[in-house]
C-alpha cells in the first residue's frame, strides 16, 4: 500500500508530532471528566487534526468542501486524496462514518427500504459511495487515495495508514440488518448504514501491527499554564476576506440543465444556416445570471455589462483542482457566458474529466443529483487568475439569498429556494 506519511520530510513530521504532543497536553481543556476508562486518552478535536496535517505538510486543504477526502497532498509528480480520520481507540476493529447521504436519500434510498429490497439497498448505497469518490478522484487528478488516521489511546497517539477503497460492487454480501442498521461486505471491508441518519460507516482495522508510530502524550493537569504563555499582542489582526461567486451548472430561470446551450451547447443547431456539421463535442461554456454582474459589477476586473468594456477584456487564468491552469473570458450580451476558446476546452474538463460524461452524451439534473453538486465556485485570486470547483448541491441558490435586493432590481424575481427533487 502506498504510504504519503512514509514520504513525507523527517522535519515536516517531527513538527507535527510537536504539535500533536501539544494538542494532547491540553487535553484537559475539552475533557468533560478526568475519570472513567477513557480519562487517559488524549483529545484531539477532528478540525484541528484537519488544520494540523495542511499546515504541516502543505496539502491542498478540501475540509471546508463537500469532497470524499479531506486533503489532496503532492508528493514528487503524483497528487494523493487524503482522508482524515480519528478516534479514541476502545478497540482495534471499529466503524468510523465515511459518508452522508442526506440530500439524496429520500429519493434513491427510502423507497429500497420501504420495499425491503435489501440487496438493492446495498447496491444503490455503495454506487453512491463510488461516484462520489470518483468525481473527486476526475476533479483533483488523484493517483492513489488514502486514509490517514490518528487514535487515541491511553497517554497516547497512535499514526495509521488505510487504504481508500472503492467498494467492490459485484463482491456485496448483507451480513446483518433489523430494519435500521445493515451492515455488509464487499471482499474487502465490511460497511455498516444506519438509515435514520443516512450515514456509512466503514470498518477500520487499528491493531498494532497496523500502527506506524506511537507518540507518547502528557496530558497537563493545569493547561492554562500552556495557555497564559501566549503573548495575545504579538498576533496580527487583519482579516482574510474571501472573494468568492456560486455560478449554476443549471439553468438559473427553471433549474434545469438546458439541452442545447450552457453545459449542452454542442447539442444546439449547427452555427452555419443549413450546416449538417454538428457543433465540436464538449462545446460548453458557464452561464452567468445577469444579476450576478449588477452586484457584483467588477468581480471579473471590468464591467462585464458594459460592452465596450466586455469587448476590450483580456482572457484570464481559470486554475483547475487538478493544478492546471486554461485560459477563459467572459462573452455574449450582457456578460451571460464564462468559456474557453475553443469553447471545448472547458466543456471536456467538466463534462468529461470531472463528472464523468461520454462525448455527446447529455448532462441532466439527475447526473448532477446523483453526483451530489450542482454549482460551481470562482474565488478570486486577482484579475487575472480565478479558482475554480465544484461545490455542492444547493450551494448557489443557498448563496443567491443573501442577495435577494439585488436579484429583485436585477429581473424583477425572488430568489426562494426551489424543490431540490425538481429534475428533468
Amino acid at each position: 500500500m502506498y504510504s504519503p506519511w512514509r514520504e513525507f520530510s523527517a522535519s515536516d513530521k517531527e513538527e507535527y508530532i510537536k504539535y500533536l504532543k501539544i494538542f494532547g497536553a491540553l487535553s484537559g481543556l475539552f475533557k468533560d471528566s478526568k475519570e472513567g476508562k477513557n480519562a487517559s486518552k488524549p483529545y484531539l478535536y477532528y478540525r484541528n487534526h484537519e488544520q494540523l496535517f495542511a499546515k504541516v505538510f502543505d496539502v491542498e486543504d478540501l475540509t471546508r468542501k463537500d469532497s470524499a477526502f479531506d486533503a489532496v497532498a503532492k508528493i514528487e509528480d503524483q497528487r494523493i486524496g487524503v482522508g482524515l480520520k480519528t478516534w479514541i481507540h476502545s478497540r482495534d476493529l471499529t466503524y468510523q462514518k465515511v459518508a452522508e447521504f442526506n440530500k439524496v436519500a429520500p429519493l434513491e434510498l427510502a423507497p429500497l427500504i420501504e420495499n425491503k429490497e435489501y440487496s438493492n439497498l446495498i447496491y444503490k448505497i455503495a454506487e453512491l459511495r463510488n461516484e462520489r469518490i470518483k468525481l473527486d478522484q476526475r476533479q483533483y487528478n488523484t493517483a492513489f487515495d488514502i486514509y490517514h488516521n490518528i487514535t487515541r489511546d491511553d497517554n497516547v497517539m497512535n499514526i495509521m495508514e488505510t487504504s481508500y477503497d472503492l467498494v467492490q460492487l459485484d463482491s456485496l454480501k448483507m451480513i446483518d440488518q433489523n430494519g435500521r442498521t445493515y451492515t455488509f461486505s464487499d471482499g474487502l471491508n465490511r460497511y455498516k448504514f444506519y438509515a435514520s441518519k443516512s450515514v456509512l460507516l466503514k470498518e477500520f482495522d487499528a491493531s498494532k501491527e497496523k500502527i506506524y508510530e506511537s507518540i507518547p502524550i502528557i496530558q497537563k493537569d493545569d493547561p492554562f499554564e500552556i495557555l497564559n504563555l501566549i503573548k495575545l499582542n504579538n498576533f496580527d489582526s487583519k482579516e482574510n476576506v474571501q472573494n468568492s461567486i456560486y455560478l449554476p451548472i443549471y439553468s438559473d430561470r427553471n433549474m434545469k440543465v438546458e439541452d442545447k446551450s450552457g453545459f449542452n451547447a454542442w447539442n444546439a443547431a449547427p452555427k452555419s444556416k443549413g450546416s449538417l456539421t454538428p457543433r465540436p463535442e464538449f462545446e460548453a461554456y458557464i452561464p452567468i445570471p445577469k444579476w450576478i454582474h449588477h452586484t457584483f459589477p467588477n468581480f471579473f476586473g471590468f464591467n462585464a455589462l458594459n460592452k465596450i468594456e466586455r469587448n476590450n477584456s483580456k482572457s484570464f487564468n481559470l486554475h483547475l483542482p487538478d493544478g492546471r491552469k486554461i485560459k477563459a473570458i467572459v462573452t455574449q450580451d450582457f456578460g451571460k457566458s464564462l468559456q474557453t476558446n475553443p469553447q471545448s476546452v472547458l466543456g471536456k474538463w467538466i463534462l468529461h474529466d470531472v463528472l464523468g460524461l461520454k462525448s455527446r452524451e447529455l448532462l441532466t439534473m439527475d447526473h448532477l443529483v446523483k453526483l451530489g453538486v450542482d454549482s460551481l465556485k470562482i474565488t478570486k485570486i486577482d484579475n487575472q487568475n480565478f479558482k475554480i470547483e465544484l461545490a455542492e448541491t444547493y450551494a448557489f441558490e443557498q448563496w443567491k439569498i443573501d442577495f435577494e435586493d439585488e436579484i429583485k432590481s436585477s429581473n424583477s424575481r425572488s430568489p426562494k429556494m426551489r424543490p431540490f427533487l425538481m429534475v428533468e
